[in-house]
């Protein structure tokens, strides 16, 4: 399964508030990305993490925790004011420590 269905089912899953569907398909698709580091899947991610809030941003900066690799993906989100704190955190953390 690509990047692109575990992301759809990701947005609709953070839309009805369902955060255990949210967890899994962000496991999937960080899990993916942390893996294969392509571009056009990341040009999607992007975006949708800026605009989470709540606590569906909660959920997906837990996930972005577990997957290093991915977080430093968006790095540029980290001094994006505009991304929720707990996402920021999540990249933050990620890049300081690069092991």
């Amino acid at each position: 399964m690509g990047c692109a269905v575990f992301l759809a089912v990701a947005r609709r899953a953070a839309d009805a508030g369902e955060l255990q569907l949210l967890e899994v398909a962000c496991d999937g698709a960080f899990s993916w990305d942390a893996d294969w580091d392509q571009w056009r899947p990341q040009d999607k991610i992007w975006p949708w993490l800026k605009s989470l809030t709540g606590d569906a941003a909660g959920s997906v900066a837990g996930v972005l925790r577990d997957y290093p690799e991915c977080a430093r993906h968006f790095a540029s989100l980290a001094d994006d004011i505009r991304a929720d704190h707990r996402i920021r955190a999540a990249v933050t953390q990620a890049v300081a420590d690069p092991s």
